[in-house]
């Protein structure tokens, strides 16, 4: 009986303090300024129109293709701390997505998920 008391409480224990099961814990991905937002990752402008974050979390995808009409470049990366890229690759915004794209097939390379961190 003892062992069986032993082994529900260290059980208890477990999933209590485990971290990745925490009531607390955000979206990969979400800058620290959005995670506890409502909805959690979603800046208040798009919330304000009713995104959620699922549908803002993959509004985008790696080896998408974007419409170059609703691509903004960053010109200037070393003003947001960005590193340069190579193989002329280049920054953009995407619906408020910082990405990396490929300047000619305008394919997504890189998510870069924390834009609001970026620019505020």
């Amino acid at each position: 009986m003892t062992y069986l008391a032993n082994l529900t409480a260290m059980t208890l224990a477990a999933l209590i303090f485990a971290p990745g099961l925490s009531a607390d814990a955000q979206p990969a991905g979400c800058p620290p300024g959005l995670a506890k937002k409502n909805p959690p990752c979603v800046p208040p402008g798009q919330a304000k129109k009713g995104v959620t974050t699922e549908q803002w979390l993959t509004l985008h995808q790696v080896g998408e293709r974007v419409d170059p009409d609703n691509v903004d470049w960053i010109d200037d990366f070393a003003r947001y701390d960005l590193p340069p890229l190579s193989d002329g690759r280049r920054y953009a915004t995407i619906d408020g997505t910082l990405v990396v794209l490929d300047p000619e097939s305008y394919e997504i390379l890189q998510l870069i998920r924390s834009a609001a961190a970026v620019f505020d």
